[in-house]
């Protein structure tokens, strides 16, 4: 007698390309740390956080989605041949995450991306997910956190509060507090980074920036 396979427990890893690029600029230009965020380092941190919703009996199996927000400029001849794009694309092939691109262009200051958006509630609709990640700041998508909840699927949020000085301002940068509240766990990953032990998230070894020892004057401005 074969006992009865198991199913294995399926995560959804959804990456607002949008907040991403604000995060990896900030910590690429602005943090003390001065490195991109590791994806193969994002991906085993998402596994360790799901672990302790994983019934004991099950594997865990991600699946990952990019949503750039940007259209492909290959697909109109603006740049054929793309190379820190190509090599973005297989850092994110290399982890298992597939790569979106938008049809039309996006207005990020009036819609989220309509394709994260719908990708999620397919997903949700044919239960084909246990658990959703969603690595975002953005308040447009706190109507889909919404309806995760009201589907009983968790949502674990990984969001950023920071701010950083540009050009004699302070930029400010804080995670919607409507799709904070939806989450079923929320992930402040601003003091995750900052953790000495969490190196693995940079690409990079970190490497401290020499303080500016200057005072300076800010006038606050949202990123």
């Amino acid at each position: 007698f074969m006992p009865k396979t198991q199913k294995p427990f399926r995560i959804g890893f959804f990456i607002d390309g949008f907040t991403l690029h604000k995060v990896n600029h900030y910590y690429k230009y602005y943090h003390k740390f001065h490195s991109h965020i590791s994806f193969s380092g994002l991906r085993n941190f998402v596994m360790k956080q799901v672990k302790p919703y994983c019934p004991k009996n099950k594997s865990l199996i991600l699946e990952g989605h990019y949503y750039h927000s940007r259209k492909n400029p290959a697909y109109d001849n603006e740049c054929p041949f793309n190379t820190s794009l190509e090599r973005f694309e297989e850092k994110l092939l290399d982890q298992g995450i597939q790569m979106h691109y938008p049809n039309a262009p996006l207005d990020w200051k009036t819609s989220g991306n309509s394709d994260l958006i719908n990708d999620i509630k397919m997903y949700a609709m044919f239960q084909e997910i246990d658990i959703v990640v969603l690595l975002s700041t953005q308040g447009f998508y706190a109507e889909t956190a919404k309806m995760l909840r009201e589907q009983k699927i968790p949502l674990i949020l990984l969001g950023w509060n920071f701010s950083y000085p540009k050009n004699q301002k302070l930029i400010l940068w804080k995670t919607d507090i409507d799709l904070k509240n939806y989450a079923f766990q929320y992930i402040a990953m601003e003091k995750i980074m900052d953790n000495k032990n969490m190196t693995s998230l940079f690409e990079k070894k970190p490497k401290l920036l020499i303080k500016p020892t200057h005072k300076m004057s800010y006038r606050f401005q949202r990123a």
